[in-house]
């Protein structure tokens, strides 16, 4: 396919389905890609109505909705630490469709996310989602704020700087892989001091970076 200068892309099969508005954009999700499905539209609005109105992509969708913002209540929980951001990770499915996310704690602004990413896992969301809150906080320059997850696996792996997953490495879910590589490269070559806490969910609740999808 050419570059078409002012068109949008729907991808619909790609390593990140959606919609971009550019070729390069378009490219890199879709190059290599097996059963890629993807085409161009002269319209943004053409584009995201293509993109909605196929079938197979509705399940898609409803996984990216944006989760709503929880508070933490301080007065009834004061054993929470004011000063931190939870993490969360969700999948549809298992290995299935993943993504990740951080929040600020006492606000439950979402400070950042991440894909939904091919054929990965739950586990490897919570793990990729410490370290991304890490690294963002290295380069910050931060070493208090402190972090919150309810996954004792992902903390395990984070302590161990390994991800240790029994997922089968194919040609879909290669850019997962190439991530963790790189999450596992930066725990080993670097240290931090930030507190990294088990949220206690059965006494607090749901971690605030809950996707709200259970």
């Amino acid at each position: 396919m050419a570059t078409n200068r002012g068109k949008w892309y729907v991808i619909w099969v790609g390593e990140e389905p959606g919609v971009c508005d550019s070729w390069a954009e378009c490219e890199s999700r879709v190059k290599n890609y097996p059963g890629a499905r993807y085409k161009a539209f002269n319209t943004q609005t053409e584009a995201v109505e293509a993109f909605r109105n196929d079938p197979t992509e509705m399940d898609v969708l409803r996984t990216i909705a944006r989760a709503p913002r929880q508070q933490v209540n301080y007065d009834a929980i004061p054993d929470i630490v004011h000063d931190s951001i939870a993490v969360d990770g969700a999948c549809s499915g298992n290995p299935g469709m993943m993504e990740y996310r951080g929040v600020d704690v006492p606000t439950g602004a979402e400070l950042f996310r991440r894909g939904p990413f091919a054929d990965a896992t739950n586990n490897i969301g919570e793990f990729l989602a410490i370290v991304h809150a890490l690294a963002t906080f290295h380069e910050k320059g931060n070493t208090h704020t402190a972090i919150y997850t309810d996954s004792r696996t992902a903390l395990a792996w984070v302590r161990n700087r390994k991800c240790n997953t029994k997922l089968e490495h194919t040609d879909r879910n290669a850019r997962i892989f190439g991530i963790i590589a790189r999450a596992e490269k930066w725990l080993l070559t670097h240290t931090w001091s930030n507190p990294i806490i088990k949220w206690n969910t059965k006494e607090w609740g749901e971690i605030p970076a809950d996707f709200g999808r259970k």
